[in-house]
Formats: C-alpha cells, sequence, structure tokens
C-alpha cells in the first residue's frame, strides 16, 4: 500500500486503495488520460484521494478498468457497459453470495439480461480468476439442483446457465493477452459434449501465463495423439465429465501405444475421474480429482518445477 493511502479497518482487502496510476497503467496498459476520461464521462472507475489529491485506485477498481477494456473491445459502448455495473443494487456489488443467488435466479427465470447484470457486477468485485474459482463453479452446480417443487433435475435451466457461462468464459479468454512458449494441450474426451471445465482450467492457466492450444469438446483419441505429436506441448489436460467419457478414455489409452510412456506429463480431470478414481486410475498420468482451481493450481505448479530443471 502506497504510504499516504488510509485503510479503514472495516474496508475489503481488495477495495484498499493501494496503487496509483502509473502502476494502473502498467497492469492494464490503459493511459491515464484514458482513466481519468472514464471516470469523468461514465463514473467508473472509483479511486480514491490520497491527501495530496492523487488518485489512488484498489484491486476492485483495476478489476472494473479491465471489464470496461473488454467489454469496449467486443464493441460495446463505454456507457453500456458501465450501465451493467450500475445495474447491481449497492449491497450485492460487495456481496459475492447475494450475486451468485442473483445470477441463479436469473438462470431459473431464463432472465438473460439479469443474468447479465449480475454476472458483470460479480466480474467487476472479482476480477478474471475470481468469477472462475469463485463463481462459475458454483453457479452451474446451484443452477443444476432441483428447484422448488421439481421432481428432477432442471435440464432445460442447466442447459441455458451452460450456454451463458460458456460465453463468458469465452469472453474472458477473449480479452487475456496471447502467451508464448511451449503450450499446454487441453482438450475434452472421446464424445464429451461438457466443456466448461476444461475452458475454466484454460482460462486460469492462460491468465498465469501459460500459452495454451484449446481444442475443446468430443476430441477423438487419434486428434489427441496427432495434436500432441505436432505442438510438443509442455503438458495435456484431458477433462472427462460423463462417465461414458472415462470408460471411452480407458479404453482408447490401453489399445495405443502412444501412452504407454505418456511424454510430456499428462492430467486427466473432471467429474467423472473424481467421482471413480479407482477407473480413473487406470489412466496413463495424473488424475486432478479435485475442482478447476485446484487442478490449474496443480498443473501450473508442475510446470514451473519442469522449467526450473
Amino acid at each position: 500500500m502506497t504510504p499516504d493511502a488510509q485503510e479503514s479497518p472495516a474496508q475489503a482487502d481488495d477495495q484498499v486503495p493501494r496503487y496509483r496510476v502509473a502502476a494502473v497503467e502498467r497492469m492494464t496498459s490503459i493511459p491515464a488520460s484514458t482513466l481519468r476520461s472514464w471516470e469523468r464521462r461514465y463514473g467508473w472507475p472509483r479511486p480514491a484521494r490520497a491527501a495530496s489529491g492523487q488518485r489512488l485506485y484498489s484491486e476492485q477498481d483495476v478489476a472494473v478498468i479491465r471489464f470496461l477494456n473488454r467489454r469496449r473491445v467486443e464493441g460495446m459502448s463505454l456507457s453500456q457497459a458501465a450501465g451493467l455495473l450500475r445495474s447491481a443494487p449497492a449491497v450485492e456489488d460487495r456481496d459475492p453470495g447475494r450475486l451468485l443467488a442473483r445470477l441463479v435466479a436469473a438462470f431459473r427465470a431464463f432472465d438473460e439480461a439479469d443474468a447479465e447484470a449480475a454476472y458483470a457486477a460479480a466480474e467487476g468485485l472479482l476480477g478474471v480468476e475470481g468469477v472462475a474459482i469463485r463463481l462459475i463453479p458454483a453457479a452451474i452446480v446451484a443452477a443444476s439442483a432441483h428447484g422448488p417443487g421439481q421432481d428432477g433435475p432442471p435440464v432445460e435451466v442447466e442447459h441455458f446457465a451452460s450456454n451463458f457461462l460458456r460465453g463468458r468464459t469465452l469472453r474472458l479468454l477473449d480479452g487475456l493477452p496471447p502467451a508464448i512458449g511451449r503450450p499446454v494441450l487441453i482438450g475434452c474426451g472421446p464424445d464429451e459434449q461438457h466443456e466448461l471445465g476444461a475452458l475454466l482450467v484454460t482460462l486460469l492457466l492462460r491468465a498465469r501465463g501459460h500459452r495454451v492450444v484449446y481444442l475443446g469438446a468430443r476430441v477423438p483419441g487419434p486428434v489427441m495423439e496427432r495434436a500432441t505429436g505436432a505442438l510438443d506441448p509442455a503438458g495435456v489436460v484431458v477433462s472427462l465429465t460423463m462417465a461414458d467419457s472415462l470408460q471411452r478414455a480407458l479404453r482408447w489409452t490401453r489399445a495405443s501405444h502412444r501412452w504407454a510412456r505418456p511424454a510430456p506429463a499428462v492430467w486427466w480431470g473432471g467429474p467423472a475421474v473424481a467421482s471413480d478414481p479407482g477407473a480413473a486410475a487406470g489412466l496413463p498420468g495424473r488424475l486432478l480429482s479435485a475442482g478447476v482451481d485446484d487442478g490449474a493450481a496443480t498443473v501450473d505448479a508442475s510446470l514451473a518445477r519442469s522449467a526450473d530443471r
């Protein structure tokens, strides 16, 4: 924190004013003159002022600036983007739990406008990694749960929520700068259509500076093998959500000489791996049996160790 910043005991850590404008310029690549213009014309960001009158920005301010810039790059006007940030009540702007509840309620009502408003407020509050770790996985679980008076899973709500969140995850990926170096290859297993988990791991690794080549859903075994041979990646991550996909992956790897001694490192993750670790143990490589954050952190740490050797 800068010497002349004043911290209130009641302030959340991400609200503490700690960055001068030069630091924010370096962090976001947005000139100070542009930040002042946005503040004056649209009311965002909202930096504090030091005793000297100098602007001091918090982590939340930086997240808001990145949110506004991503919307601008996508073609949205700054006034529209600022409107998204203003659309959530002030109390909800500071409470991720309330924003999650509002987002899930919008999914259940098939209200895309309110879902966008709640998601935008959460993104402005939490930032890229925050929504990937704290919001999106929890929203999918909540949207997939039985609602009042329902006899079975609300499949239509889950599909609406998944497609909405997939689109926002892709939008976050587009807003990240490109990386260089040996790539990490990520894809879903054979006939695996559920790709949100793989996209979130892709997003988290990209946010941590890794170059990622993402192959998407339903990647046949031979396609993954050819891509691995062509790219010489630093590692391969395969996502398996459905039990059938796990069984297909087991059959594929047992029949292939390519996976007899996996090199580079291979990780297998997803709900199918977590729910049946005994069967997943037959896969060649390492298992990621926890959530997307733990999976991305495990891959990130392993790649860092390999680079240090």
